[in-house]
C-alpha cells in the first residue's frame, strides 16, 4: 500500500508567522542565540460538502478533553483549516456552519510533534442535528517525511524504569543502539542518558525540553549530553525522532529527543512513591568475598510526589478550563560498594628496607650520590641491598605514611595491588519541576515552567580522614536550572 507524504500545501497560521517574526525581532535586538523545536502537534484538513464542494467559512473548534481550553478556526476558500501549538492530548473538533448538520470528530489524540489530517464532509439540515464521529489516530502520518515513535503516558508509568530515568525507553525505539552500562542510566549520568545511535547515525542527538533545548556540549567532542532529566512522572510524553527532515531539526547530525512536560488539566491528581534496596536484599559482591572483608553499606532510596490541577483560590478565582499548575518532586540518596585495589608500603618499606625488590631487578638509588660519568650522563649510586638508612627517611613522609593502610592482600610479584579498598560511594539528587499554564482569552496562551536538579557525588575515598578532610577520592557536583516561558497569540483564526 501507497500513500502521498504530503496531500495539499500546509495552510500556515498568523499565530506562527508571528512566532517566527519575534524570533527575529529577539535576535537583533538581543544579539542572542535563539533556537526552538515544536513539540505540539496541530490538526488540519479540508471540509467539503456532499458534492466535494469546498466550504469556506466553517467554524473548527477543538476542546481539550482534559483541560476543556479552546482553540478555534475558520476554513479559508479551498475549505482548507489549521490549529496549531496543541499540547499532546485529546481533543473533541467541533465543525459547524448555518445550513449544515454540525459534525463532532470525538477522541481525535494529537501526540508530540504530530500533524493530524482530518478531511470533513458536513451534510445540509439544521445546525442543530449533530453527526458524532469516533476518531482513531492514524497509523500512518502522512503530512511528514520525519520517522521516529512516540513514548506515551502509559508506557511510562507501567514500564520499569532504570531509577526512574524515562529517557531508557529511548531503546525501545526501532533504528536505536544504545551504548554505555545500563547500571549508569541513573537521572543524574547525563552523558549515559545521551548515548545512543539512531538510524546508523552518531550520538550527536539533540534534546528539547517543552521545545527548548536541553543539552550540554562537551568540548572538543561533537556529541552531546542531555542537560536536565526530569522525573518520569512530569513526562507527559516525548517522542524520538530518529529521521528528520524539517528544518527545525536541522540542529544536530543524529536523532532529536522532543519531550513535552506535564500541565495540569480539571481534574486534581497526585501521586506519591517510594522505592528502596538495602544490603539485606543484595548478595555481597565477588570481589568483597574473595578478599574476605565485610560487604560495605548499600543503601538505595528513591522517593518523590507529583501532582496537578486546576488553580482554585476560594471564591476569589476558579481557573478551571483556564488556568492549571502541575509540579513534581523527587529526591534519590544512594550509597553502593565501589571497592577498588590500590598499592600501599608493607611494614618494611615503612622503614626503608625496599630489600625484597631486587629479585624483580627494582633498585633504589641515593639522589645524594649524583655525578657526570665519563659520557657526561647523570649516575646515582644505589643504596646498600637497596635499604634506604633511617637517618635518611624525611619526619614528614613518616607522619604521611600513618595514615596509610597495612596490606590485606599478597599483591603481585612487585608488590602492587596489595590493598583491597572497600569503600562506598555515594549519590545525593534532588530534582524538581513546576509548570504553570493560563489561558488569557481564545486567542492568547501561555505558560511558564521552572525545572532543577541538583547532584552531588563523593567516591573513592579509601584513605581515612585527616583532620575532617579525605586526602583521596573526589566530589562532583552538577547543577541544572532551566526555565521556559512560552507565548501563542493567534491574531487570526483563518490560515495565510
Amino acid at each position: 500500500m501507497s500513500q502521498r507524504l504530503a496531500r495539499r500545501p500546509r495552510p500556515r497560521p498568523v499565530a506562527m508567522c508571528l512566532s517566527a517574526c519575534l524570533s527575529c525581532l529577539v535576535l537583533l535586538l538581543g544579539g542572542a542565540s535563539v533556537s526552538a523545536q515544536e513539540f505540539r502537534g496541530s490538526i488540519e484538513g479540508r471540509v467539503v460538502d456532499e458534492s466535494k464542494a469546498s466550504v469556506p467559512g466553517v467554524s473548527v473548534v477543538a476542546t481539550n478533553l482534559a483541560t476543556g481550553v479552546i482553540t478555534s478556526g475558520v476554513t479559508n476558500e479551498e475549505g482548507l483549516f489549521l490549529l496549531p501549538l496543541l499540547p499532546p492530548g485529546r481533543y473533541k473538533v467541533a465543525f459547524e456552519l448555518q445550513g449544515f448538520k454540525r459534525v463532532d470528530r470525538e477522541n481525535v489524540e494529537v501526540r508530540v510533534d504530530d500533524r493530524v489530517a482530518i478531511d470533513t464532509t458536513l451534510s445540509l439540515g439544521r445546525m442543530e442535528e449533530v453527526i458524532t464521529v469516533q476518531a482513531d489516530t492514524p497509523l500512518l502520518e502522512s503530512t511528514s517525511g520525519s520517522a521516529g515513535q512516540v513514548i506515551d503516558e502509559k508506557r511510562i508509568e507501567l514500564m520499569p524504569l532504570s531509577d526512574g530515568n524515562p529517557f531508557t525507553m529511548t531503546r525501545l525505539t526501532a533504528g536505536v543502539v544504545p551504548f554505555g552500562d545500563l547500571r549508569y542510566f541513573r537521572p543524574f549520568d547525563n552523558n549515559a542518558t545521551a548515548e545512543f545511535s539512531a538510524a546508523g547515525g552518531t550520538t550527536a542527538n539533540a534534546y528539547t525540553l517543552d521545545g527548548a533545548p536541553n543539552q550540554a556540549h562537551r568540548q572538543g567532542n561533537a556529541d552531546s549530553r542531555m542537560a536536565f532529566t526530569p522525573p518520569a512522572s512530569a513526562v507527559q510524553e516525548f517522542k524520538v525522532q530518529t529521521v528528520t527532515f524539517d528544518a527545525q531539526q536541522g540542529r544536530s547530525s543524529g536523532a532529536t529527543v522532543n519531550v513535552a512536560m506535564k500541565s495540569g488539566t480539571n481534574t486534581y491528581k497526585g501521586e506519591s512513591y517510594f522505592y528502596y534496596r538495602g544490603e539485606e536484599l543484595s548478595k555481597t559482591e565477588f570481589f568483597t568475598r574473595r578478599n574476605n572483608n565485610v560487604e560495605p553499606t548499600l543503601d538505595y532510596n528513591r522517593y518523590g510526589f507529583a501532582g496537578g490541577g486546576p488553580v482554585q483560590l476560594g471564591k476569589l478565582y476558579n481557573g478551571r478550563n483556564r488556568t492549571f499548575f502541575f509540579t513534581a518532586v523527587e529526591w534519590l540518596k544512594d550509597k553502593f560498594p565501589n571497592s577498588s585495589t590500590q598499592t600501599v608500603p608493607t611494614e618494611k618499606q615503612r622503614n626503608g628496607d625496599f630489600s625484597e625488590l631486587l629479585s624483580q631487578n627494582i633498585r633504589i638509588y641515593d639522589p645524594n650520590t649524583a655525578f657526570v660519568n665519563a659520557a657526561g650522563q647523570v649516575e646515582r649510586l644505589p643504596f646498600a641491598n637497596n635499604i634506604i638508612p633511617a637517618d635518611r627517611i624525611s619526619p614528614i613522609a613518616r607522619e604521611i605514611l600513618k595514615y596509610y593502610p597495612m596490606p590485606n592482600r599478597p599483591g603481585d610479584a612487585q608488590g602492587r595491588n596489595n590493598y583491597f579498598a572497600n569503600v562506598t560511594r555515594n549519590d545525593d539528587f534532588a530534582t524538581m519541576n513546576f509548570r504553570v499554564d493560563h489561558q488569557v482569552s481564545a486567542n492568547h496562551k501561555v505558560f511558564g515552567r521552572y525545572s532543577h536538579n541538583n547532584r552531588r557525588e563523593t567516591s573513592g575515598h579509601w584513605l581515612e580522614e585527616i583532620n575532617g578532610v579525605r586526602p583521596t577520592g573526589f566530589f562532583n557536583w552538577r547543577v541544572n536550572d532551566t526555565l521556559g516561558l512560552d507565548y501563542v497569540w493567534t491574531m487570526s483564526p483563518r490560515p495565510c
